[in-house]
């Protein structure tokens, strides 16, 4: 399932040096779900999601919506790995729905409790 871009933030130019560490675990699965849940049902989550993000979640909503509710419950959230970029912790997780195939998303760029970005570039 492509449920497109969410972007948010200027330009994320994601000069990484993934900190690839074996046992490294993800901190943000529980607040990515809470985002897919909010949006499954219609609205954007204020208290997770940067002024920017909100925006961008906002005007792109009535395409998300639809693909997200064919998608159905999320089944699993499995962290990938974290890279810094600029100074900010992103995490990647592979996010497979009820219904549909696994895809890639990415959050992070979190700033006083909220993230400025969560994307997904497909598969």
């Amino acid at each position: 399932m492509r449920l497109g871009l969410i972007a948010a933030a200027a330009a994320l130019t994601m000069t990484t040096a993934a900190t690839a560490q074996t046992a490294e675990q993800g901190q943000y699965a529980g607040q990515l779900r809470a985002m897919f849940t909010s949006v499954a049902a219609g609205t954007c989550p204020a208290d997770l999601m940067a002024d920017a993000l909100l925006k961008a979640c906002q005007e792109q909503l009535p395409q998300m919506l639809p693909a997200l509710k064919a998608g159905g419950p999320i089944k699993a959230i499995t962290f990938l790995k974290s890279e810094q970029a600029n100074g900010e912790r992103y995490e990647q997780y592979q996010v497979t729905f009820t219904n549909g195939a696994p895809s890639k998303w990415t959050i992070g760029g979190l700033q006083d409790g909220k993230f400025r970005a969560v994307f997904s570039l497909g598969d």
